[in-house]
């Protein structure tokens, strides 16, 4: 990554198993999803002028039709959801953790697992938990499944208050407009930041929902032309990611994304 812009100094889950190990590794095709979890020849010299301006700004980092840096990345805080007291399915709260100690706000990963809302994986009649309730499951030790953007979001405004923006549905253009303003991005993608073959549909008390234990939060801190940069709660800072398989996946879980402005 050339000529970087970094912005600001100070500031998952994958079905409860890490990155490093083999089972987090999915051996399933990649594949475009259908759908998601949520459902003039002649150039006057004033012209050529410009065009040269344009490639010059561009080569320098900057797209000049949108004054928009072309390579931007964030010195977000790291954190390991397994640092004890471990989260082993807490890749969640682990990604809102550093975000908003980026922003400012003193906070540690567990104390936002005790806060976020919890739901049972499974309940008595047979209905699975929904993750736009809440935490489906065990965080700790498993088992247990996830959460979407909905308790996270509603959990960064406890901290946040009006700062905070869920972003969900947004084009992933809008998420890196905030990364090039200096804000990163908490998102749900995969496990293998690539889009699975399919997702599960699970009945809960409120219909159906789709997921797939491949799900994995992570926080957006930069991006260039081919990838994208992200935090991984893993403890992997700044980690490069292809960036087409990425935006598939988290197109493919729903567009998920929560920003602290």
């Amino acid at each position: 990554m050339n000529q970087l812009v970094k912005l600001g100094v100070t500031a998952l889950f994958i079905s409860g198993v890490p990155l490093g190990s083999s089972e987090a590794i999915s051996t399933e095709e990649v594949v475009t999803p259908e759908k998601s979890v949520l459902e003039s020849t002649q150039t006057s010299d004033t012209d050529a002028e410009f065009l040269d301006f344009y490639k010059t700004a561009a080569v320098n980092g900057y797209n000049s039709a949108s004054s928009q840096p072309t390579e931007v990345l964030l010195d977000v805080p790291i954190l390991n959801q397994m640092d004890s007291p471990r989260l082993y399915n807490g890749c969640e709260v682990t990604s809102l953790a550093m975000m908003l100690l980026y922003k400012g706000f003193e906070v540690t990963k567990n104390e936002l697992a005790d806060a976020v809302a919890r739901v049972p994986l499974t309940y008595s009649n047979g209905d699975k938990g929904n993750p736009n309730s809440g935490f489906v499951g065990n965080m700790e030790d498993g088992p247990g499944l996830g959460v979407y953007h909905g308790p996270i979001f509603e959990l960064a405004r406890k901290y946040a208050e009006d700062k905070a923006a869920d972003f969900t549905g947004q084009p992933f253009k809008a998420l890196l407009e905030q990364v090039a303003e200096g804000n990163p991005v908490w998102v749900i993608t995969t496990s293998t930041f690539a889009p699975v073959s399919s997702l599960e549909t699970w009945q809960t008390h409120d219909g159906a929902v789709g997921i797939t234990y491949s799900m994995h939060s992570v926080v957006i801190t930069g991006y260039d032309s081919d990838h994208i940069y992200i935090n991984n709660p893993y403890g992997m800072k700044n980690q490069a990611v292809d960036r087409e398989n990425f935006i598939k996946a988290w197109e493919q879980m729903g567009e998920q994304a929560v920003v602290i402005n």
